[in-house]
């Protein structure tokens, strides 16, 4: 004797089965870096700063959500920038020091986006990772590409002016941050 199966189980159970199949969506689609120094992203969200690494943001956006870019390669030039006292933060959401230091280290790279992190009190300041681990520390990068390839080749090119320049893997990201 068969057990008949109620029709509410049954469609749990195909329900179940389809959900299984069906690949989950991320929450997010990484959004698109504009490394061109003369044309950065704009955005109605959020003014990109001359030292920012912009992207797009969405056209709606959710205050307190996290939009991340799509990861690229940077060549670090400089990281774990030390700071005076009396310098830290002294051009607000910048230490006036090490932002004429990257404008300097622009000129050098016109065709590339070279860009800072300041740790400065900026509630709507970009953050940046490394491998997928925040990056708290003052520096100075230059965008190298979304290829490894890409990114080498400017590895080379950079290292014929900072020697010590090391290659890593990064995103951007913005959260519009409502108190």
């Amino acid at each position: 004797m068969q057990k008949k199966i109620s029709p509410i189980v049954h469609r749990l159970v195909v329900l179940l089965a389809i959900g299984a199949l069906v690949p989950c969506s991320p929450a997010q689609t990484p959004l698109k870096v504009c490394p061109n120094p003369v044309a950065p992203c704009k955005s109605k969200h959020r003014e990109f700063y001359p030292y920012d690494l912009s992207f797009t943001l969405p056209a709606k956006i959710k205050v307190n959500t996290d939009y991340t870019s799509a990861p690229f390669f940077a060549v670090m030039l400089k990281d774990k920038i030390q700071v005076a006292e009396k310098e830290e933060c002294d051009g607000g959401e910048f230490h006036t020091r090490v932002e004429n230091e990257r404008k300097k280290i622009q000129t050098l790279f016109p065709d590339k986006k070279v860009f800072a992190s300041y740790q400065c009190p900026d509630m709507g300041a970009l953050s940046y990772t490394v491998y997928g681990k925040p990056l708290n520390d003052n520096f100075i990068a230059l965008y190298a590409g979304d290829t490894l390839e890409k990114a080498n080749q400017t590895l080379a090119l950079a290292k014929t002016k900072y020697p010590k320049a090391t290659l890593k893997k990064m995103q951007v990201g913005y959260n519009q941050i409502d108190q």
